[in-house]
């Protein structure tokens, strides 16, 4: 049942099913391993710094993330392990794996530099880090501590190739949680309000070049 799609390295994003869908909370690795009986080994998620273990003979949604494009399928948790020094969890596909048309929420792991501020035009522009980003929104780090459903404006540079692209994204706040009291540092989610196709392409072409590259790198191309 596992895609021939699927390789090793392939990010992966895990959603425990019995989850009520406004609640759910994704949490990603990579996969380490393909076993022969349709069994997925990964690395347990790491969320802001800790090692969240997923529950034995618990049922996921899985999303992986594949070179040709997102699939989708459920699994269970037969196994957990530690190997050398790594935290593993073994999953059995229990679903027949189809493909997801879900590019806006592609997500791309990065570290970014970025503008931001309240709608009013006479704020000042704030500094933040992007730490994820996909067509639908973004996660940043910063040391200021946002209201959740307060509307935000986003300037992001997307560094291309050939171009260099400036956009100016609306959104609201989704989340805002402190995650180093030393620092006074803040860990915040946007969600996209208004967002022209033309923007959003921009975005996902931007994640899709950023993952070919590093594909290429790991494999040594």
């Amino acid at each position: 049942m596992i895609n021939s799609a699927v390789e090793l390295g392939d990010k992966i994003e895990v959603i425990r099913k019995t989850v009520i869908k406004a609640n759910q909370h994704s949490l990603f690795s990579k996969i380490q391993d393909i076993g022969s009986n349709n069994e997925l080994i990964i690395t347990s998620p790491i969320e802001n710094g800790k090692i969240i273990p997923l529950e034995l003979n618990h049922e996921y949604y899985l999303c992986i993330y594949t070179s040709r494009g997102l699939y989708r399928c459920e699994a269970e948790v037969i196994d957990r392990k530690r190997e050398d020094n790594m935290f593993m969890a073994t999953l059995k596909v229990i679903s027949k794996m189809q493909k997801y048309q879900r590019r806006q929420y592609y997500r791309l792991d990065c570290v970014l530099s970025f503008q931001y501020k309240n709608e009013d035009e006479k704020e000042i522009w704030n500094s933040g880090i992007i730490l994820d980003i996909s067509g639908g929104g973004l996660r940043f780090t910063s040391n200021t501590q946002l209201i959740n459903g307060e509307p935000l404006i986003c300037h992001i540079q997307l560094n291309f190739e050939d171009e260099q692209k400036h956009l100016y994204v609306a959104g609201s706040i989704v989340d805002c949680n402190i995650v180093d009291f030393n620092t006074n540092t803040y860990e915040t989610r946007v969600a996209f309000d208004t967002i022209s196709n033309e923007v959003r392409e921009v975005v996902i072409r931007f994640i899709f070049e950023e993952e070919r590259k590093r594909r290429k790198k790991e494999k040594g191309m």
